[in-house]
């Protein structure tokens, strides 16, 4: 999991702490804010290190009852679910494949990429249309790449259609969507809040679009607190992994291009 964590800023890394903490768990997101301020005041490997194991052990923590977590920790095992089994379960709340084994890169960018096609495709072809033209994506276009494909979708079918800017986009108003339905408008407007201060280049890659949810992703029937967390963390980590491969891909591609 550290090569996953490896990617985050430290803006990634306090957004993630707003989702870890929370009043009916155990999680230590005091700890976490003090080893990310560490890394604000001397960014070292050492300090980095530090704040990626805590940020690991939270978040298997989150998806491991507190039974197994103590039971694992007073038998001298290491505590917490292991990631790939946090990831399998988000998968199937999503209700998408489970990833193949991999990485933990490779496993977060399956269940994400999955998840924003099949979002995408329950779209009516009119919120189709209208969120590819919000994107930048000349009407035209658009409708003859929905006319084209026919109700399949795939990212990389996407990127090669347009270009990494408008798909990055289109993820990000699917995952932020997600993220703000599970955790309530309110707590998301807070967090985003809390962040747009210390990190404005962070509030610029996100886009205000990125914050509407007047498009109705569909409704998750989440059972549990834990899941509450954990499918936004993965969601977002999933996200800050693909964002770091597009930024490695040329942004010009068919089919016109606009900020997301």
């Amino acid at each position: 999991m550290q090569d996953l964590l490896a990617i985050l800023t430290p803006a990634d890394c306090a957004y993630l702490i707003g989702l870890i903490d929370s009043n009916v768990n155990l999680t230590d997101a005091g700890r976490l804010r003090r080893l990310l301020a560490e890394v604000e005041a001397h960014d070292t490997p050492a300090t980095r290190a530090a704040l990626n194991r805590q940020l690991e052990r939270e978040i298997r923590y989150l998806g491991s009852s507190e039974l197994l977590y103590w039971a694992r920790y007073a038998t001298g095992r290491e505590p917490g679910a292991p990631f790939q089994h946090v990831v399998r379960d988000v998968a199937k709340a999503l209700k998408v494949d489970p990833p193949r084994p991999g990485t933990a890169r490779e496993q977060v960018e399956a269940v994400v990429s999955q998840y924003v096609t099949q979002q995408f495709a329950g779209l009516s072809p009119g919120e189709q249309q209208r969120l590819l033209e919000e994107l930048g994506v000349e009407r035209e276009k658009a409708a003859a790449f929905l006319k084209r494909s026919a109700g399949v979708f795939a990212l990389p079918l996407l990127i090669q259609a347009f270009n990494t800017i408008v798909v990055e986009g289109l993820i990000k108003r699917i995952i932020f969507g997600t993220i703000a339905r599970i955790i309530g408008a309110r707590l998301a407007r807070q967090l985003f809040q809390l962040i747009a201060g210390r990190f404005p280049w962070w509030v610029g890659w996100i886009g205000p679009a990125a914050w509407t949810i007047s498009i109705g992703w569909t409704a998750l029937d989440l059972q549990g607190p834990a899941l509450r967390q954990t499918v936004p963390i993965v969601l977002y980590l999933g996200l800050c992994s693909l964002r770091e491969r597009m930024a490695s891909t040329p942004a010009s591609a068919p089919g016109g291009s606009a900020p997301a």
